[in-house]
């Protein structure tokens, strides 16, 4: 289907269009909300996390939690299938948040796993990443009145985030917070930076610790950083959001495991938080990795719980087929005739000839992949992107 066929909610405008074009000749995947314009394949794939009523996201949205591993070989379109994944779930309204990590071990350490998840947090209706725009939402729309009965209904009354939510609230009201200890003032938007700072695991000054309710140098990894994640899942759908997907990519190029580390059982642990009772109903955690690496992993970590668990919530990517890859030119075709400003076309054959080009030159269609299509059509030795083959057949 070209972007001329597709419905007004698929068509692109000549900003948009650059922009994708940009990032892919750059070898970078689009932003989530620009996906559909470029994406192809993989709709089982997506079904199973996007739709299926037992384990997608519309299970999450009726408040269950989920674990999987999305696995595929490097350039075989993991990145893309993130975005899209983002976007579905911005879609229907879950918040979400996407980051990289650069070893395991990350995945060991509660403190900076809770952390990458708060700091990257993203919304569906709101700019901004990290908790601010969670916060800000929250002062405008729960009254001081209506606090205690949403914090007991949503099972955070008496929490720590219950004083610190109460003392944001008190400054959005007034204005301003006096800290008695330090004999200072701070304005709401100053109250409300701290609030922010120290959920996210942020150092955050005296002053401003005391004008949250907190004492000394506190900070969220000496608490439960997965009560504070819950509670902060709480405050989402207090506010109407659907829930958390969060989006683990690991960037690093080799992987293994500490023997002394706790990654194992931390993997184990996160698994049962999703399927128990009062943890982390309303969430989808997603890891995305190198298949081999993974299955190696997982092995050499011994441990049969884990194993089995691992097998049944892994999704491995399929290889596009020829067709897939034919569409993909058809697509980025249609977008430098939006940068353009203009209406040419490629015949079905010139399509098909792209394609059968550059799997040539990648020893067959089974070794192409998307990343090496859209970078190295001609080969790995050529500079030359798929834009660049396609718009020399065009212009």
């Amino acid at each position: 289907m070209s972007l001329e066929d597709a419905d007004d909610s698929h068509q692109v405008d000549q900003d948009t269009a650059i922009d994708i074009l940009t990032r892919i000749q750059q070898g970078v995947p689009p932003n989530p909300e620009h996906i559909k314009y470029i994406r192809v394949g993989r709709e089982e794939e997506e079904r199973r996390i996007c739709e299926k009523p037992t384990e997608s996201l519309q299970s999450v949205k009726r408040g269950s939690g989920q674990i999987f591993f999305v696995l595929g070989d490097f350039g075989y379109g993991k990145s893309f299938f993130i975005n899209l994944i983002a976007d579905r779930a911005s879609e229907v309204g879950f918040i979400r948040s996407e980051f990289d990590i650069q070893d395991l071990e990350t995945i060991s350490d509660k403190g900076e796993l809770y952390k990458g998840i708060v700091q990257n947090i993203r919304y569906p209706d709101e700019k901004g990443k990290g908790v601010t725009p969670l916060l800000r939402k929250f002062c405008e729309n729960v009254s001081r009145n209506d606090f205690d009965r949403v914090a007991s209904e949503r099972g955070f009354f008496g929490h720590s985030i219950h004083r610190i939510l109460r003392n944001l609230l008190d400054a959005w009201a007034t204005g301003h917070l006096h800290v008695k200890q330090e004999d200072v003032t701070l304005d709401r938007v100053e109250v409300l930076s701290a609030v922010s700072g120290y959920l996210q695991g942020e150092d955050i000054s005296l002053e401003e610790l005391h004008a949250i309710g907190k004492k000394g140098f506190d900070n969220v990894t000496k608490e439960n950083e997965y009560e504070y994640l819950r509670h902060l899942r709480s405050l989402a759908l207090e506010l109407g959001y659907s829930g958390f997907v969060i989006l683990i990519d690991e960037a690093a190029e080799q992987l293994e495991w500490n023997p002394d580390s706790e990654t194992t059982q931390r993997l184990i642990d996160l698994y049962n938080k999703c399927y128990q009772k009062g943890q982390f109903e309303h969430m989808m955690f997603v890891f995305v990795g190198n298949e081999e690496k993974w299955n190696s992993l997982i092995d050499e970590a011994g441990h049969q719980a884990l194993q089995d668990r691992y097998r049944a919530k892994k999704l491995v990517l399929s290889k596009l087929t020829e067709e897939d890859y034919e569409e993909l030119v058809s697509k980025v075709t249609d977008l430098i005739n939006v940068a353009y400003g203009q209406s040419s076309s490629l015949s079905k054959k010139e399509i098909s000839e792209i394609v059968e080009d550059a799997a040539d030159n990648h020893n067959g269609i089974n070794e192409l992949s998307p990343r090496r299509l859209l970078l190295t059509p001609e080969g790995r030795e050529e500079s030359r992107t798929l834009v660049d083959v396609i718009e020399s057949r065009l212009m």
